[in-house]
């Protein structure tokens, strides 16, 4: 009797802890934007460091001004990009708030007039 206790409790403890791997594709979803938003702010920061790197080095003299204008501008562009599909990701959460401050306007505008045929101070 306590084999097949202790079996079937390693049994359950096994699928609990397999259940996130194996298990909904709820999980996968959610890892997967994580992962690729992740990955897009560690690239943002990337630039942001190479573009304070290009100060230094202009600032050093390292670099001549046409020089740094070009990787500077080329940087800029390349993290606007970047901020740009960051916010696309977010666009179907701002059309839905959207939505939200629409439906809220419209409650308290009927909430703000006076019932018909009622007294406005009431």
């Amino acid at each position: 009797m306590p084999v097949v206790l202790g079996t079937l409790l390693a049994l359950i403890s096994v699928a609990v802890i397999a259940y996130p791997f194996f298990g909904s594709k709820r999980y996968r979803m959610v890892s997967e934007r994580f992962i690729t938003r992740e990955l897009s702010r560690a690239e943002r920061l990337r630039i942001y460091r190479k573009i304070s790197d290009i100060d230094a080095d202009f600032t050093s003299g390292d670099l001549t001004e046409a020089d740094y204008q070009q990787q500077r501008d080329m940087l800029r562009v390349s993290a606007a990009e970047i901020l740009r599909q960051e916010s696309g990701a977010s666009s179907s959460n701002s059309a839905r708030d959207e939505e939200l401050e629409k439906e809220i306007s419209r409650l308290r505008e009927q909430s703000a007039q006076p019932p018909e045929g009622g007294d406005p101070l009431r």
